[in-house]
């Protein structure tokens, strides 16, 4: 867990120093660093919406089964509340996505957007 920590708060001095490296100099390499950390933030980013929306709709799915088969008349009523709780979980992979898309194409970090 340590690690995990340690590595994370890398990446993130790591993206700080090279926004302002990118921004007080022309180096090619400090942006080039920039873009490429920036490229990992939204790949990290959408990896972990797909993984969070998949134990989450698994999660779900088990628990309606499990509800299934305890009493198979209230079948519909599960597997209708099932899916209504499935289309919520899969928007958050979808604002994962959305996230990644505009990391990667606005520059947010760079400037480029107005912030």
């Amino acid at each position: 867990m340590k690690l995990k920590t340690l590595m994370l708060l890398t990446l993130a001095s790591s993206i700080a120093m090279a926004d302002t490296a990118s921004s007080s100099s022309s180096d090619a390499h400090a942006r080039a660093l920039f873009y490429g950390l920036m490229a990992v933030a939204a790949g990290v980013s959408i990896g972990l919406g797909a993984l969070g929306a998949g134990v989450g709709a698994g999660s779900a799915i088990r628990g309606a089964e499990e509800g299934m088969a305890r009493n198979p008349n209230m079948a519909g009523k599960l597997q209708t509340i099932m899916f209504i709780g499935l289309a919520f979980i899969e928007t958050f992979a979808l604002y994962a996505m959305l996230f990644s898309i505009i990391f990667v194409f606005t520059g947010i970090f760079s400037g480029k957007a107005g912030f």
